[in-house]
């Protein structure tokens, strides 16, 4: 069995959940390597630590609308790390259930109906998909309509460039450079046939995530033959960073995924 590596982009100091997941990856037998532009502490064993600047210079990290989360920055840097062929890109909110084998070339699967995430991807390095990707980030000159945005965004976005605003990818709709933009061209290449069932990473719909971490929850009634890993949305847990994130309550679904890791979560706050 061939595994690929995992390769994941972070910026600041790791919590319990960043750690979870990481051990989950290494403990099934991936090589994890984790991107970012300063030395992390704490990385789990077997993880090993990269410097983004050999995907990506510095100058191009941004934050959404200049003062969230770094996840804009995110796609860039998956798509970046897929043109590189360094491996299979997973978020480190992802909770890894079976070895990802292969890779196959296409892998991304349905967050929602008409909805494809990209939390874990790979795309093969020369493919149209991933060039066009690629242009919403490295390409000057956008068009006017930006076509992978919903129609009233997209003449929102219009609208305020007609009235001089650059409205670069960060100060778009969030999500549109990553499901939004995953959906428009993944549709537009053909490739919907290559599109896996939502139990492979997304079993528990972003609404779901919050209820695992309570007293009494459960997550084996989700998991599926199909499932290879659980989103555990961190965005969701956060506030989309703008609050810190909590424990899991003892005797719930994430308490028990830290224990069957060998982890404490109280430990590694």
């Amino acid at each position: 069995m061939t595994l690929p590596p995992i390769v994941s982009f972070w910026h600041g100091p790791l919590s319990w959940l960043e750690i979870l997941c990481i051990t989950s990856f290494v403990r099934r037998g991936h090589r994890v390597l984790v991107y970012s532009y300063d030395a992390i502490a704490g990385l789990p064993e077997g993880a090993e630590w990269r410097d983004a600047a050999t995907v990506l210079p510095r100058d191009k990290l941004v934050f959404y609308k200049g003062r969230g989360t770094p996840g804009v920055f995110s796609d860039h840097f998956r798509y970046a790390v897929l043109r590189a062929g360094l491996g299979v890109y997973a978020d480190l909110d992802i909770y890894c259930v079976k070895p990802i084998e292969g890779p196959p070339d296409y892998l991304f699967a349905w967050e929602r109906p008409g909805s494809v995430n990209g939390a874990v991807l790979h795309i093969p390095a020369e493919a149209p998909l991933l060039a066009d990707l690629l242009t919403i980030f490295e390409v000057e000159k956008r068009p006017l309509l930006e076509p992978h945005l919903p129609p009233l965004r997209r003449f929102e976005v219009a609208i305020r460039r007609l009235v001089g605003e650059r409205v670069t990818p960060e100060h778009m709709q969030y999500g549109a450079t990553g499901p939004m933009a995953l959906t428009h061209y993944v549709a537009r290449h053909g490739l919907l046939d290559k599109v896996r069932l939502a139990a492979t990473f997304y079993p528990v719909p972003y609404e779901g995530i919050p209820a695992l971490m309570k007293t009494g929850s459960r997550l084996d009634q989700a998991i599926t033959p199909e499932t290879l890993g659980v989103h555990l949305w961190r965005s969701q847990l956060t506030d989309r960073g703008r609050a810190g994130l909590p424990l899991p309550e003892p005797g719930s679904a994430l308490a028990a995924l830290c224990a069957q890791e060998g982890l404490d979560p109280a430990s590694l706050a």
